[in-house]
This record gives C-alpha cells, structure tokens and sequence, in this order.
C-alpha cells in the first residue's frame, strides 16, 4: 500500500506540473456555481441568508452572476446567528472525525467541520504537500508540529511530534531526534519562532548541524524576518539548498494550507524585495515597503475572489469552498485578510524584462497577501513594514523578544519594544539604534520608541502563545 502511495504521489506531482491555469479557472468556477446550487437547496442557514439578501437561486446561472449576486459573508453572520446544525448540509451535524476553531480573534469563533473521510482525504492532501515540497517520501523527515494545541493534522510519511507552544520540548526533540532523520520540519508562528530561537541559543543547540525546514503560519512576515530565522538556524538564507522557510495560510473554518508558499514563489518575493520596481507592475502597488508574500492555491479547493480592490488591484478577501462532501461548506466568506489576484503571464513578462526569465513562475495560480485588512497604522505605515524593520540587524533583533506595541502618540506613533529576559543594556542606546532600521516617516525623540526591560514591558509580561497578540492599539493618547 505505500508504494502505491508513492507512486500516486509521483503521478500527482507531474500532472502538476503540468497545469493548465485556463482549464482550472474555468472548472473552479464551475465548481462555484454548483456549490451555491447544492448550498441554497440543502444549507437551511444559509438559504436564510439568500432571502434576507433577496436573492432567488433561479438567477444564478453563471459565475458572474454568482459574483454579483450572492452576498459576501463573514464570521459574525454566519457563525453568530445560526446554531451550528443550521450550517450543516440538511441541517444536521453528522457524525465528524473533528472540529477545528478559528482563532477568535474579535470575540467571535468559527468552526471547521470535517468527516472521517474528509480527515483521510485531508492527509493524503499533506502528505503530497510534504513530498512536493521537501522530497519526504525519499528523505526520512521529522515534524515537530509547535502551534498552539488545538491544530493538529496527520501525515504518515513522516515523524510527528506535538509539542503545542513549549520551546524545551521543541529544542530537546531537535537535540534527540534530529540526528537520526535525514530532515526536520518544524511548523509554528513567527513569534513562537523567535521562542524557540532564543531559547535554542541560550542551551547551546548547534542548529546547524540538521537541515532543518520551517513552516510559519498564523501572521505574515517580511524578508527580513525570514533572513533572520534562516540565518539563526544555519541554514542557507539565500539559495535554500540546505532548509527552507516558507509559509503557508489557512482559515480555522475553511481548512489548513489553503495557501502556500513554494521555492520559486519565495525567490520571486525576495527579488521584490530588493528590486521593487521590478516587479510591482505585475504585482500591484502594494502597501507599505515590504512586498505582501506570493502564494500558490488549488483552485478545485477553493474560489479565491478580491472585492472592493484599490486602483492596484488589493482588496479584501474572499473564498468559497468547492468540496461537494463538506458538511460545513461556506461561499464567499470575507477572511479579513488583503490580497491581490497575481496574473502569472504579467510575472513572467516582468521577469523577462528585468533579465531575471532564470527564475520559475509556478503553474498553480498565484495570490498576493500583505497583511489582515486592519494592518494599516495611522501615519500610513503598514504594521507589516514596522514589525519586519525590528529584524533588519540581526544583531539587534537577538536582544528583543518579539513582543511590541504600537499606539498613537500626538501626532505621530509610539513603538513601545520588549526586551529579551536577562537584557541589561542600556534602554536610551537601544532605542536610538532601532530607530535606524524603521521605515520612514521615522520617529525623532527617545520618547517615540522605548525599550522596556521584559519585567517591564506594561502591555504582558509575556505573551499567550495560544492567541493571537494584538500589536496595535488605535485608542490616541495625548
């Protein structure tokens, strides 16, 4: 049964490449307009909603009428409302094989629903991400799943260990277990990362020494910060022959991985980060200076649509599932993320006038995302373009401990950092040389950035790894 596993693999990974991006946009917008069809006949909630809209499913014929017509979604109207069974297909929960939660972030909490089959179907879908993206059904591989307990997924092809957020149980598994694999992947968030960094750094592991993976969910990241976790690691910050650290995106109601980042997506988001110009014309003015991260997604999975975009083609975010077999499907579902729909052709063209037709534009369609909708500071400075700027020295960024607020101040804004446990630097020095690293418009007066001792820092002493943190405050102080 493995080997037929693998060889499976093998067949799905070059029909893969093999992609006809026109074929899969018009099977998964097939794919939509059957699922509103199955979801107004069969979905008593959301049936409700599409009277509450007005909306007659006789209308919609065609994906376009799907995209005028049928309302936009998000967790306070669905999840809010109706009682669960109401979202289910004929309005009874099945039996299910598990639940998983959205973050509830905002107070409010949706929920993923999946069947036994779903849950097999689910890690067969990993277990050809893994070999697709780190050869894992040739290199033994260790996975050292370090987000918060709650998400958790199955792959066979590989070691799991759980160690939810405990930064010693991740460090002493790396230290037992990593020698005796050819690779280990290690997934969790960026500032649960920055944990496990330091806490590797203060007992001494040689990371070094393993060809190690990173997958970061949960938030977005600039450049900087992936140079940075490469780097710590002692992996290849550059050409990624030795680890790779990616990304990859998923909505607690919708599903794991829906989006993800590849090599080739990865060497395309680090050239726009040292080349801007290069490539904004087929990626769109983003917001901000750091470049959002370029994602791939099967379209047979999900709808992917931008609404409400700027003259740069960013908007909100909005997906509908596709498979007919989810019990909890949902349909144009508003993630509170900002994204732009990627043309691959304009990538390809703008590659090929920059000298750069070197690098691989994928065959999976491409999505770009800078950030959640709310990420944007009152100066006009994206929060992304702060929190990235905090790891451009990477010097600097080991006395931190990744932890910050920002908040309004006057005129300008506060930046508000906390510092490693044990630092005992000078506060006033620190500040001054972090304000080099900030985007403009800079800040002028000690007063604007301070660093906080870690017992110090007023805003938590130390952060709840199992929510999200809030880096913004929007309240103005005088």
């Amino acid at each position: 049964m493995a080997a037929f596993d693998k060889t499976l693999r093998r067949w799905q990974l070059r029909a893969l490449d093999r992609v006809d991006g026109t074929r899969l946009t018009r099977a998964s917008e097939r794919r939509a307009v059957e699922q509103f069809r199955r979801m107004a006949r069969a979905v008593p909630a959301y049936a409700s909603i599409l009277r509450e809209h007005g909306v007659s499913p006789a209308r919609i014929r065609t994906v376009a009428d799907f995209k005028a017509e049928c309302p936009v979604i998000d967790k306070r109207a669905v999840f809010g409302p109706f009682p669960i069974d109401r979202l289910c297909v004929g309005g009874k929960l099945g039996r299910l094989a598990g639940v998983l939660t959205s973050s509830g972030q905002g107070g409010h909490f949706g929920f993923g629903l999946s069947t036994h089959r779903q849950a097999r179907r689910a890690a067969k879908a990993i277990e050809l991400a893994m070999e697709y993206a780190f050869q894992t059904d040739r290199r033994s591989t260790l996975l050292v799943n370090a987000l918060p307990m709650g998400v958790r997924f199955s792959c066979s092809t590989v070691t799991v260990a759980e160690t939810s957020v405990r930064e010693d149980m991740v460090t002493a598994l790396v230290g037992q277990f990593a020698p005796h694999h050819d690779q280990t992947i290690l997934v969790t968030d960026p500032l649960f990362c920055k944990r496990i960094l330091d806490h590797g750094r203060d007992c001494g592991l040689d990371w070094g020494r393993f060809r190690i993976h990173v997958i970061l969910g949960e938030e977005i990241f600039g450049e900087d910060f992936r140079h940075y976790v490469a780097s710590r690691l002692g992996q290849d910050a550059e050409g990624w022959t030795a680890g790779l650290v990616g990304s990859s995106m998923g909505v607690g109601e919708l599903g794991l991985n829906l989006f993800f980042e590849t090599r080739d997506t990865v060497r395309l988001r680090q050239l726009a980060h040292r080349h801007p110009e290069w490539l904004r014309s087929a990626i769109g003015q983003w917001p901000g200076q750091v470049p959002p991260l370029l994602f791939v997604y099967d379209p047979l999975r999900i709808f992917a649509e931008v609404v409400d975009p700027d003259p740069s083609g960013f908007g909100a975010l909005v997906l509908s599932t596709l498979d007919p077999s989810l019990m909890l499907p949902l349909l144009r579902y508003r993630t509170g993320d900002r994204a732009r729909m990627v043309d691959s052709a304009r990538v390809a063209d703008a590659l090929a006038r920059a000298g750069r037709a070197d690098l691989q534009v994928p065959a999976l369609p491409m999505i770009a995302l800078s950030g959640r909708e709310q990420d944007v500071l009152p100066d006009g400075r994206t929060l992304l373009d702060i929190k990235d700027a905090l790891y451009r020295d990477p010097v600097l960024a080991d006395q931190l401990s990744g932890l910050f607020r920002i908040r309004p101040e006057g005129p300008t804004l506060r930046l508000d950092l906390q510092m490693r446990e044990g630092w005992a630097g000078s506060e006033t020095a620190f500040a001054e040389r972090i304000k080099n690293c900030l985007p403009t418009p800079g800040h002028t007066t000690d007063e604007r950035v301070k660093a906080w001792r870690h017992a110090e820092f007023p805003f938590g002493k130390a952060p709840d790894y199992e929510r999200k943190h809030r880096y913004c405050t929007q309240t103005r102080e005088s």
